[in-house]
């Protein structure tokens, strides 16, 4: 092992060399493979820290005696340094390099300034000139619903500068009042801006000020007995009341905050972040990081902000659970990244305290879920029930329908000790097989679809059942029809006349019943899992119905497939709204093409004809 005199050698000749450029460096082991990979502003600065020992993370001087080499590029701004570091972390994912594991991206509500009559729209990343930004909403729901009432409510045009201009008429948006139609001078340049500064204000936080400016124009049109006008802005003030209604906390700060906290185990860690935007709560999101065993809380923090905000613009403050060392490598590290004008704060007290609290649960929990031996104990429990060495993999079957209708089966997936979301499995079932409710019949189907299928190669360990002996039986009569699945194993979980959770008995292979008791972690381990494929086998039914209910006229209409059929309900609300769109409103929606637009226009004329020739 070299000495920190060799160390420190070497890290000062590549200081040096590298001098006061912008740029990155990857530090090297005695195997030549990059253990680290960090920019700087200042290489020659940022790696002369390096060599002073005693102010390093006890992670970084873990990284620095294996420092063998030191390799710099040299590049020619700082923007370009953070793009080459991010690309070479993702590509080479060193050792000591703390990764952000998720690479999510988030949306924006754009108010496009740069035109005299600006729009609303959704946008995620931050590249448009002359637009202001309203966000990140980590919750995309939440993002519609707002642009939604902002256009209901004050009328913002959402249709693209190129449409706006070759307007000669309005557009069915004017009709079902999603718009005040600026492109044909449906309203005038002052009014429209009027309205504009009220939805501003609203995405400001700036609530107040926009409900008293309304109040006194509703108390003026009503003085002036011009009742249309005055309901027309009650139903503005009504807007800002439904969303100020789904804000359970509001904090009195207007400035753009981001409450960070950390939660880990020795394996794993996890940052909750909740996005605080005028006042208001947009949404928590967690991420995971990789690489931070042997890294303290104060190291894995600094580096998720360093990550985080390279993608997301940082906000004025940023509250945490864990203050952050003060050490001189952090500290450049954070100001290359936030700038001078942020700070980072720890949130003690107040309603900071309560956020940050709620924040650090959702943390909790998703660190819960990567955990991948939080399940050993039941795991071994099991396996001893049903008389297996070890469980890896386990399926989990259910269906869902409505008196026969709608019928479908799923199979749910427990495997390397967690619920694993994406090799869940849906069977449609047909009505014959669903045959009015045949419990038996769609659990046989699920399971012979399963085992016939060649797209699922793993082989499962265990089978569990929603049912008792009868729903049991059937699937040990499919389970014997295919020979390479006769070792599996099978298990039923049955809920008794009363239909409480917790009361349920749980049927072996040989038809043996057991009773758990009700605060056994097993029970209630086999019930997530009952839970999981229900509640999957659910979501498939009701997508399934909503299908069949939607079915329409549209469905017959050449070029439109799923994908653009919602794509014009969205924008025109109803297929008799579509019906009667003009050729130019259903160029205007977005992902339709002018052939499409053409093919819909003509499928609806020709209706028309042929039903009056009829």
């Amino acid at each position: 092992m070299k000495s920190w005199e060799d160390i420190s050698f070497i890290i000062k000749r590549a200081a040096k060399k590298a001098g006061s450029y912008s740029g990155v460096y990857k530090m090297l082991d005695d195997k030549g493979d990059v253990i680290y990979v960090g920019k700087a502003k200042n290489l020659k600065n940022r790696l002369s820290s390096y060599a002073k020992f005693d102010n390093l993370s006890t992670r970084i001087k873990m990284m620095a005696s294996r420092i063998c080499d030191i390799e710099v590029i040299v590049v020619s701004s700082e923007n370009e340094a953070l793009l080459l570091e991010s690309n070479l972390i993702k590509k080479l994912k060193p050792f000591y390099n703390i990764l952000l594991k998720d690479d999510k991206t988030f949306p924006y509500i754009v108010l496009d300034a740069s035109h005299e009559f600006p729009r609303i729209f959704k946008h995620r990343t931050l590249k448009a000139k002359g637009a202001n930004f309203f966000g990140p909403y980590p919750s995309v729901r939440a993002l519609d619903e707002t642009i939604k009432v902002i256009q209901k409510t004050f009328l913002l045009r959402g249709c693209s500068n190129s449409h706006f201009s070759n307007r000669q008429r309005p557009c069915l948006q004017y009709f079902i009042k999603r718009c005040s139609a600026p492109c044909v001078g449906k309203i005038t340049k002052e009014e429209y801006a009027r309205n504009l500064k009220l939805a501003e204000d609203l995405l400001n936080g700036k609530d107040e000020t926009a409900r008293k400016i309304l109040v006194k124009q509703m108390k003026t049109a009503a003085e002036k007995k011009d009742f249309e006008q005055a309901a027309v802005i009650r139903d503005r003030l009504r807007a800002i009341s439904e969303i100020q209604s789904k804000q359970y906390i509001q904090i009195d700060s207007l400035q753009p905050i981001d409450f960070i906290a950390l939660a880990r185990n020795n394996e794993n860690a996890v940052v909750g972040v909740t996005f605080f935007r005028a006042g208001k709560n947009v949404g928590t999101e967690t991420f995971v990081l990789e690489n931070t065993s042997g890294s303290d809380d104060s190291d894995i923090i600094a580096s998720f902000i360093s990550q985080f905000y390279k993608k997301v613009p940082p906000p004025s403050v940023i509250a945490t659970n864990r203050a952050i060392a003060n050490s001189q490598e952090l500290r450049e590290e954070l100001y290359e990244t936030l700038g001078s004008n942020h700070k980072i704060i720890v949130a003690k007290q107040g309603v900071y305290k309560r956020i940050i609290a709620s924040c650090l649960l959702n943390a909790q929990m998703k660190l819960k879920r990567e955990d991948k031996n939080q399940f050993d104990a039941e795991l071994a429990k099991l396996s001893n029930l049903v008389g297996l060495s070890a469980i890896k993999r386990m399926e989990i079957y259910d269906n869902s329908h409505i008196q026969g209708t709608n019928a479908c089966g799923v199979m749910a997936v427990f495997e390397n000790g967690a619920i694993q979301k994406n090799k869940a499995r849906r069977f449609n079932i047909s009505p014959e097989i669903a045959n009015g409710g045949d419990d038996i019949s769609m659990m046989k189907f699920s399971l012979e679809k399963r085992f016939k299928s060649k797209k699922i190669p793993e082989k499962p360990d265990l089978i569990i059942i929603d049912g008792g002996k009868t729903q049991l039986s059937a699937a040990n009569e499919i389970v014997k029809n295919f020979k390479s699945f006769n070792n599996v194993k099978t298990l039923g979980i049955a809920k008794q006349n009363n239909r409480k959770v917790g009361d349920e008995k749980i049927i072996l292979e040989n038809g043996e019943e057991i009773t758990l008791d009700k605060d056994d972690k097993l029970l209630s381990f086999l019930i997530m899992l009952r839970d999981e494929a229900h509640e999957t086998a659910i979501r498939f039914h009701r997508k399934k119905r909503q299908k069949a209910l939607s079915q329409s006229i549209i469905d017959d209409i050449p070029f439109v497939g799923v994908h653009r059929k919602r794509l014009l309900l969205e924008h025109f609300g109803s297929a008799d709204f579509i019906k009667k769109a003009s050729l130019d409103d259903l160029k205007m929606v977005k992902g339709i093409n002018d052939k499409v637009a053409e093919s819909v226009f003509r499928f609806f004329r020709n209706n028309n004809e042929d039903n009056k020739a009829v």
